[in-house]
């Protein structure tokens, strides 16, 4: 038990009516966060840009309609004794056009603009699971810095019974004036290091403030991060099927892929259906109604464009490599990531012991000297450097078991599980 009781030390400290969870705190960061809200509209404008794309599957459907006044003086005109002849013309059409064949290009463009759309999605979750993790950096900093308050407060009050104590001993002519005044610097610096202490919660309650956009009121320790991996290979794992930030590389590979493939239909004739009617009235002339109907299976096929289709072609697949070449790389950031974070946690339990072992020994020789001041073997002074370094050990101890439990975030979120981890607090 004793490992959590510098944690606890700063509940008086930072209160209020209300509360506010870790969970709350990171719920109305995301609510509010305005990266996230980009990202979000982002991924929505992407997932437009895919229903764009499905359009050329489907049938182009074209009304026309116009109306005016014609003058026409031609041979039509003069064959029936009219110089010239003026009608109120009037057009109506209709055309349906079917893409029967274009090289698999529009295909292509619906694969990339799919995978683009997953890659927009990918990027908002992982967008999400930082904003996240900052706001749970925020939140245990708050709750560190209450801590050291709460410890440097404890230290004071004993600097202040020292120098009472002291004090009275050195009026009833027992200590002397030099025991005062060395008793009066520390309890100055022990003051000063109270004063730190606080303006470090201020700092931190406006920093509080501008991520999560809420008051650190009444903060509760949360408990640690559940559902880690066991083992460094087993956290690998994890992470390469969950990770935001490799997903969204992978997609967006699989994008460039489709877009070469789509590039490449240009090298294919294009085959489209196309349906019409058209009737104009009072056309050229002849008085009345002229109505045509087509239908006609129309070929095309590019025969040179001044290389722009095959530079095309090349950039396609230029960017298809560059965008392998960045899926490998952020396959090998990210095993740098969980790799780092798994031995920065293991190394900060391996300290634990030792500063837990550092408290506990400074504990138990406070003990001591307490017994042998009442045997007159120490002094008041001694006391009161054994509670400073005790203070000092705590405070170091605090460090390090928040240390332990950002780092357990941290590895959630290189692995991916961040978000769902925080969903129950």
């Amino acid at each position: 038990m004793r490992k959590f009781v510098v944690l606890v030390l700063m509940a008086g400290y930072i209160s209020s009516v209300s509360a506010i969870t870790l969970g709350e705190a990171v719920r109305a960061t995301l609510s509010t966060n305005p990266d996230i809200a980009a990202s979000r509209q982002s991924a929505e404008a992407q997932s437009f840009l895919a229903r764009q794309s499905k359009a050329g599957i489907y049938p182009s459907i074209e009304i026309g309609l116009a109306g005016g006044w014609e003058q026409s003086n031609n041979t039509t005109t003069r064959a029936t004794g009219v110089e010239s002849l003026d009608l109120s013309r009037t057009e109506k059409s209709i055309r349906l056009t079917q893409r029967l064949f274009d090289g698999f290009s529009t295909r292509g463009l619906i694969k990339q603009q799919a995978s683009l759309t997953e890659a927009a999605l990918a990027r908002q979750t992982n967008t999400e699971e930082a904003v996240s993790l900052r706001a749970v950096q925020v939140y245990l900093e708050m709750l560190r810095r209450g801590s050291v308050v709460a410890l440097g407060e404890e230290n004071l009050q004993h600097h202040d019974t020292t120098l009472t104590k002291i004090s009275e001993r050195y009026e009833s002519g027992v200590g002397t004036r030099v025991d005062v005044v060395q008793t009066e610097g520390r309890r100055a610096q022990s003051k000063s290091n109270v004063l730190l202490a606080k303006r470090d919660v201020a700092n931190g309650r406006a920093e509080f403030y501008r991520v999560i956009g809420e008051q650190p009121v009444n903060l509760s320790l949360p408990d640690n991060a559940s559902g880690l991996p066991s083992t460094l290979t087993q956290a690998l794992t994890i992470a390469e099927d969950n990770n935001p930030e490799l997903e969204a590389a992978q997609a967006e590979y699989d994008a460039a892929v489709s877009a070469d493939k789509s590039a490449r239909g240009n090298k294919y004739p294009r085959i489209d259906l196309e349906l019409g009617a058209t009737r104009n009235d009072d056309t050229d002339g002849t008085i009345g109604a002229n109505d045509d109907v087509t239908a006609m299976v129309r070929l095309t096929y590019n025969l040179y464009k001044g290389g722009a289709e095959k530079a095309r072609r090349s950039e396609a697949s230029a960017r298809m490599m560059a965008a392998q070449e960045s899926l490998r790389g952020a396959q090998r950031e990210l095993d740098e990531d969980v790799t780092t974070v798994w031995n920065e946690l293991q190394d900060i339990l391996v300290r634990l012991e030792y500063l837990e072992a550092h408290v506990a020994s400074t504990e138990e020789v406070l003990q001591v000297y307490n017994e042998q001041l009442s045997l007159g073997k120490r002094t008041l002074l001694d006391l009161l450097d054994v509670q400073n370094e005790l203070l000092r050990a705590k405070v170091a101890l605090t460090a390090g078991q928040f240390s332990a439990r950002f780092a357990r975030y941290r590895l959630l979120a290189s692995t991916g599980q961040l978000l769902e981890n925080l969903n129950g607090q």
